[in-house]
């Protein structure tokens, strides 16, 4: 144990008004109630609760956001992330905004020889829920899997030289260079490594953690559904039984399902239904600034988008402020860039100079791009997923290419395929794919796995290469003086931006519509931190 000087970890304490901000929607009375009324329970099918059965201790929550996986080593979908969050603790933890506070380790990491060598002790209660003690070995394991699997969540962990066992509880931690994102990778989730190298596919689907909820079933894309561990070691303990997560693909479905009780919750609010919560579930909204955004990433390893002129083309078929004031407005915002806006405002990044390379919608001047290339490089495939907001820009894209001579398709595929194919960089899954970022407010997060040419195949499905990006990118992250940081994100953004990597379309909210029933639910700027049914002095409640 070294007696080297403390560093706390704590990244963002001085939050502003606006990321707290939390509000009930005003009831109105629109046509979308009578819809709702008319609904009725034959909108179930997605739904596999009963009306009326469920336990008041029990919170569950409809969601747009499917399961895929339950192993945190390579889950990379927000749908998984959330069930994930709530059966494995970390080392580190986010508190009520994104400072991070200690939950596996027993205090502060220590920090010796400058601040690339630390060491954390772990906490003497910690314990998985087979009973076994978390130890140093384990979180060794968890911090050295996604690099030799080649998993989705090796970037969080790739800035680390070393991860080493210096004692039954005791890990020492050697960083490759300075790593501003270090409180942010310590809240990578910490497996047991006997039970996942047994049978890793089993893990997924019934895995062994350490936080507040075991896994009692789970139905990949369709359902998660958590029980409270009776016997969990940390603090606070959640007051709810049972906490259930299940898929649900149209907003309508989502809200008619809070209105008859079938769901306590549903997440994200539709901007479709976000005036209409209160009328139909007598709910409110609860709704809070995230690091969440949405984008067009372009397919620059094979097929017609490998051409510049094609992508400028693409980027005259829409007019992305009307798409999303169409389909996000107003439980999100446009952007400019690949940083949500109130990032790139902590950053004081040039957003009016990015906004003014965002491409005006100019049909005559892509059809005058596409006829410059010719007909034979190929029908452009929009890639989507399910989800209906994907969707509806994926379809906005088509019908523009449409309109200027193109033929265009959109293939939305369900979760799991669409992950898979959106990484592929063949020409035969997708031309333009509709991406998702959850990050944190580090700029690191929205980057590195979106666009470095390391994550290419993982996370990252454009395959851009330009030296000068990649190097700003991985420099960038390693640098401490923060007014040089920003100088290296900028220019990288300002390139990425420039050579049609992307178009970057909006940022979303993290909402939340909960029926009255449910106290003391609070939503976090942290996506996947959602939902906090026991964090701080919030402990969740069900029922009167």
């Amino acid at each position: 144990m070294t007696t080297g000087r403390r560093r706390t970890v704590h990244s963002d304490r001085n939050r502003t008004s606006s990321e707290t901000n939390e509000r009930s929607d005003e009831p109105t009375r629109r046509r979308l109630l009578a819809i709702a009324g008319a609904t009725g329970l034959g909108a179930f099918a997605g739904c596999s609760t009963s009306v009326g059965t469920g336990s008041k201790s029990t919170l569950r929550i409809g969601t747009l956001r499917p399961p895929v996986t339950l192993d945190p080593i390579s889950a990379r979908a927000l749908g998984s992330e959330q069930a994930i969050e709530r059966v494995f603790d970390g080392l580190y933890a986010y508190g009520e905004g994104t400072d991070v506070v200690p939950k596996l380790a027993a205090g502060e990491p220590t920090f010796e020889d400058g601040e690339r060598t630390f060491v954390v002790e772990l906490d003497d209660d910690a314990r998985f829920q087979n009973d076994r003690p978390v130890t140093a070995g384990d979180v060794v394991y968890s911090f050295t899997a996604p690099l030799e699997e080649d998993a989705p969540t090796a970037w969080r962990v790739n800035p680390f030289d070393s991860v080493e066992a210096v004692g039954e509880r005791t890990v020492r931690f050697t960083l490759a260079a300075p790593f501003p994102g270090l409180d942010h990778a310590l809240t990578h989730s910490i497996v047991p490594r006997d039970v996942r190298e047994d049978d890793r596919a089993a893990f997924a689907t019934e895995p062994v953690g350490s936080g507040p909820f075991e896994v009692a079933s789970f139905s990949e894309e369709t359902k998660v559904e958590l029980r409270r561990w009776s016997d969990y070691w940390g603090n606070p303990k959640p007051a709810i039984e049972a906490l259930t997560m299940a898929y649900v693909e149209f907003p309508m479905t989502q809200l008619t399902s809070l209105r008859t009780d079938r769901n306590d919750a549903i997440e994200p609010v539709s901007p479709l239904t976000v005036d209409h919560v209160s009328e139909v579930g007598n709910a409110s909204v609860r709704r809070r600034r995230g690091y969440t955004s949405l984008y067009f990433g372009f397919n620059l390893n094979q097929g017609p988008t490998t051409d510049r002129r094609i992508r400028d083309a693409i980027g005259y078929c829409i007019d992305l402020d009307e798409a999303v004031a169409d389909f996000v407005e107003p439980m999100g915002r446009r952007q400019y860039g690949p940083l949500p806006p109130q990032v790139a405002r902590a950053w004081n990044m040039p957003v009016d100079e990015w906004a003014a390379l965002a491409p005006p919608k100019d049909i005559d001047r892509a059809r005058r791009l596409f006829d410059e290339v010719g007909k034979a490089t190929g029908q452009i495939r929009v890639l989507t997923s399910m989800d209906p907001k994907h969707k509806e820009f994926g379809e906005a894209l088509a019908g523009g290419l449409r309109d200027a001579g193109r033929g265009a398709l959109v293939v939305s595929k369900p979760e799991s395929v669409f992950l898979e194919k959106s990484v592929t960089g063949s020409e035969r899954d997708y031309s333009v794919f509709v991406g998702e970022i959850a990050g944190t407010p580090d700029p690191d997060s929205h980057l590195y796995p979106t666009f470095h040419e390391n994550m290419a195949g993982v996370t990252n499905g454009t395959f851009y290469r330009a030296d000068a990006v990649m190097e700003r990118l991985a420099a960038a992250r390693t640098t401490r003086d923060r007014e040089k940081r920003r100088k290296r994100y900028e220019t990288a953004i300002t390139r990425l931006l420039e050579d049609r990597v992307c178009l970057p379309i909006c940022s979303f909210e993290n909402s939340f519509a909960v029926a009255e029933d449910v106290r003391n639910f609070r939503v976090h700027p942290i996506a996947r931190e959602n939902p906090r049914v026991a964090a701080g002095e919030d402990v969740v409640t069900v029922g009167s």
